[in-house]
């Protein structure tokens, strides 16, 4: 037994114990061990002593062996299950989610402002269009410059409202970097151009570029209205202005803004679009 002194010369013969020392050094419940306290101090108790952990029967092993088997296998089978959940969820976690490429304007293909602008809308207000649309472009160097572009659309003696006139003008700046001060001069200059003494309302909107200004002025002189709206949009390097005006007899068909607007930034859009490299 270990922890108990022996002498160096007294090793106990096989099969015998030193039940002196034991009675010295046994634990207070030693006769629950097997000593019998008073008699003899070698004399120990006829019955032998109890194993010390109950004896396994062969059924007994391998019932146990079978259930250890059981357990690793579905601990294993949980193990993997939470790995693919833990990995599977890294997995869709991390993966990049793309962003929209940035566009690109080039005034380098534009000959006539013009042809990016669609004036068949102006039809609806004005039936016949004056010759010779107005337009300008610009190239400061490479892509960057500036372009305009102005058309005019009268009605006829023949027509119910002879005084009835549309116009369409658009502007439009390309520059290196960000157009966004042309997109800020452009709100600020349809503001301080309201006539005194019009209704104006305004607000911004989204859907076309990263930003988005709308304007509407509208006077009443006597017997002819005039209404007046504009859209200002910015994308990346480009600002584009567009501004529909109106002068109509006041006995017309009142004309709302959400019709002029529908009209400005789907023109805005399709400028953009002409522009657009990418």
């Amino acid at each position: 037994m270990t922890g108990l002194p022996h002498g160096s010369g007294d090793q106990p013969e096989t099969g015998e114990t030193n039940c002196l020392e034991w009675q010295q050094h046994r634990p207070a419940d030693a006769a629950h061990f097997g000593y019998r306290q008073g008699g003899p101090a070698h004399q120990h108790l006829q019955q032998p002593l109890p194993p010390a952990y109950p004896q396994q029967t062969g059924r007994g092993t391998s019932g146990l062996i079978v259930a250890g088997a059981v357990g690793a296998a579905v601990l294993v089978l949980v193990i993997g299950v939470v790995a693919g959940v833990l990995l599977g969820g890294r997995k869709g976690d991390s993966a990049p989610i793309a962003s929209p490429e940035p566009a690109i304007y080039s005034m380098e293909a534009v000959t006539d402002a013009c042809d990016l602008v669609d004036p068949t809308p102006l039809t609806r207000w004005a039936s016949t269009p004056r010759p010779d649309p107005v337009h300008e472009q610009i190239t400061a160097s490479g892509k960057s410059g500036n372009l305009q572009c102005s058309v005019f659309y009268d009605n006829s003696t023949g027509d119910e409202f002879p005084m009835n006139t549309a116009m369409m003008r658009v502007w439009a700046d390309v520059t290196e970097g960000s157009a966004a001060r042309k997109y800020d001069h452009c709100r600020r200059t349809a503001a301080e151009l309201a006539d005194q003494g019009s209704e104006v309302t305004s607000g911004e909107f989204t859907g076309i570029g990263t930003r988005g200004y709308w304007q509407f002025e509208a006077d009443n002189f006597g017997g002819i209205v005039d209404a007046e709206y504009g859209v200002c949009v910015l994308d990346g390097g480009a600002a584009v202005q567009v501004q529909i005006g109106l002068s109509r007899e006041k006995e017309s068909p009142a004309v709302g803004r959400d019709e002029l607007d529908s009209v400005a930034r789907s023109q805005a859009r399709k400028v953009l679009d002409g522009l657009r490299q990418n």
